[in-house]
């Protein structure tokens, strides 16, 4: 890929599972009609492309085309055990998708005015692509969030299959209770008082609460996994964007993880620094 020239502005948005990397990326598209690059909904598309498009199928085609296909199966054998069990895809794999993807926006070929990088890189080697390819990033925002909150957050996720937006079971169960007109404890006002969804979520309609599930991958064991290797990656991924890292206190509201973001984007970021390992 040829060295990056003057576009579209790259940030990357980070953060452990369940620090909230989806909801705010959607809320940055939405408030500043940015392209949002996520690295698991390429995967899944380069999976569903593949098996779309009739995967190992050998028919008539020539050796290249045939080895180009296990290949492929090889791939998507490797990205479905990796989605099940928590462990990272490998690097090549996922630099590959993601600089098909970045190159469409930066060349043109889909304009936009900035783009997000949702929950990558992952890695070392997956953050080393950026200086070797000149691909200039204006901010790296880490959302930071202690690892009891985030477990709690893993194990109450429910997810919206259609608009992919995630909710708190504990809080949907109080709303309903609310909405049949069940009288609620002191905790549970308070906890749709304070609810980490949002106004948004106060007014959430009996179809899509029906139709939310749990996500497959959100159990303790996985997380653990994910959580592990995010730390064991963290450090060194920052000491390559030392002049454009910022952190952002993930623990409250998702307003209040978004108006902090926004600082950034906006230009207005003050650093507060906070740990992220402690429980």
């Amino acid at each position: 890929m040829a060295k990056q020239k003057k576009g579209p502005q790259i940030f990357i948005l980070n953060g452990a599972a369940g620090s909230g990397k989806d909801t705010q990326c959607k809320l940055i598209a939405e408030k500043y009609n940015f392209a949002v690059i996520t690295i698991s909904a390429l995967l899944n598309e380069y999976v569903w492309e593949s098996e779309e498009t009739g995967g190992g199928t050998c028919g008539s085609q020539d050796d290249e085309s045939i080895d180009q296909m296990e290949k492929k199966n090889e791939d998507i054998k490797r990205i479905k055990k990796c989605m099940k069990d928590g462990s990272l895809v490998s690097d090549d794999l996922v630099i590959k998708v993601f600089m098909h993807r970045l190159g469409k926006y930066i060349n043109g070929v889909e304009p936009c005015t900035g783009i997000v990088v949702n929950g990558f890189p992952r890695t070392y080697e997956q953050a080393l692509l950026f200086a070797k390819n000149g691909i200039e990033v204006t901010s790296f925002i880490n959302i930071q969030v202690k690892k009891d909150n985030l477990m709690s957050r893993i194990s109450n996720r429910m997810v919206d299959p259609v608009t992919k937006i995630n909710y708190n079971s504990k809080e949907v169960q109080v709303l309903l209770k609310k909405k049949k007109g069940e009288e609620l404890t002191l905790e549970e006002e308070q906890m749709l008082l304070l609810s980490s969804q949002g106004d948004a979520f106060k007014n959430i309609s009996d179809e899509v609460i029906s139709r939310l599930t749990k996500r497959a991958d959100d159990d303790e064991a996985t997380f653990l996994k994910r959580f592990h290797l995010y730390q064991q990656n963290e450090e060194k991924i920052i000491s390559l964007f030392p002049t454009v890292y910022r952190s952002v206190d993930g623990n409250g509201s998702i307003e209040e993880t978004f108006a902090k973001i926004c600082d950034i984007l906006d230009g207005g970021y003050r650093y507060t620094p906070m740990s992220s390992k402690g429980g």
